[in-house]
């Protein structure tokens, strides 16, 4: 159980303001929905405003709540301490960071089977069943979970989280037509490279390059069943969601965010800081910024303006 005082707690935040008793001591966390009238006093919580709209002060007896200014006025007369930012739930998530972090142990299960010629870094874990193939370099603070496999030639940097039953670095879907007109495997000759501090969680596939390599860059994000196609490069700070896929040869910019069962089409090039919406399916490349949506996918100026074409026709 942790025991988090406050005084050391606000050592972290200090663009943060603080209302309360700064020796109350905190142990553990607390989704809003389960503090709401019940006594909380050494749980730590987060409060959107559309959530706070809601509640009254007499609802809420916490020993953290973190909140907007404009919350702390409406709920300052709660039995709580208050951390007041602009941004609750990215204080509320380095508060998760320093002191909730799930920690790994610094070892290589004996199920693993690693091949000689692969290097696996300091400080990793390797977790049960998990398959390293010739010649794969493993950076150091590394996580890959049970049952996942990294094929032969893939490069995998440090801090990255692989998650369970992934497989990286297999060929990919491309197919020829031989002579007698059936389809014959392309060969794919390139790896996968895999930089510092991305996460892919359960169930996701990243296949190889054909003669460039599939790259994905620092702190990307990706989801469990995602579907990444051979020669794709993946930018900086992007969140690839559940259920996507992502075409052979496409890249997608950095920070940009591809939405649940988004797929994007191949050989295309997704801007920096797109957003998808849910299903999308994207058959062009992006400015960058812009927000797509539908199938095919169109940009939100596009989606509004032939919803007034619409509406003026069924008047």
């Amino acid at each position: 159980m942790n025991q988090i005082k406050i005084v050391d707690l606000l050592a972290h935040f200090p663009e943060c303001i603080f209302y309360g008793d700064k020796t109350t001591e905190l142990q553990n966390i607390v989704g809003l929905s389960d503090a709401i009238d019940v006594p909380c006093k050494n749980d730590i919580a987060w409060l959107s405003d559309t959530k706070g709209e809601a509640l009254t002060s007499k609802q809420l007896n916490l020993g953290l709540l973190v909140l907007t200014q404009k919350m702390y006025l409406k709920l300052g007369e709660a039995k709580c301490n208050f951390l007041v930012t602009e941004n609750p739930r990215a204080v509320f998530t380095k508060i998760l960071s320093i002191y909730f972090k799930k920690s790994w142990p610094h070892r290589i299960e004996p199920t693993a089977v690693i091949n000689p010629t692969s290097k696996v870094g300091l400080n990793c874990y390797i977790g049960h069943h998990v398959v390293i193939e010739d010649n794969c370099s493993i950076g150091d603070n590394t996580v890959i979970l049970h049952n996942s496999v990294i094929l032969a030639n893939s490069q995998i940097g440090n801090n990255v989280i692989i998650g369970s039953n992934n497989t990286i670095g297999n060929y990919g879907f491309g197919y020829e037509k031989d002579e007698n007109g059936e389809y014959q495997l392309l060969q794919h000759l390139g790896k996968v490279i895999i930089h510092d501090n991305v996460e892919i969680h359960n169930n996701t596939c990243v296949d190889r390059g054909v003669l460039s390599d599939t790259v994905i860059h620092e702190n990307v994000k990706i989801d469990n069943l995602v579907h990444i196609a051979h020669g794709v490069t993946i930018e900086k700070n992007a969140l690839i969601i559940a259920n996507a896929m992502i075409g052979g040869s496409a890249i997608i910019g950095e920070s940009s965010w591809i939405a649940p069962s988004v797929s994007i089409k191949n050989q295309i090039k997704i801007a920096p800081n797109t957003m998808t919406g849910i299903g999308a399916v994207v058959l062009k490349g992006t400015q960058e910024k812009s927000v797509m949506i539908g199938n095919p996918a169109i940009t939100m100026e596009e989606y509004k303006k032939w919803s007034e074409i619409k509406k003026k026709l069924e008047e």
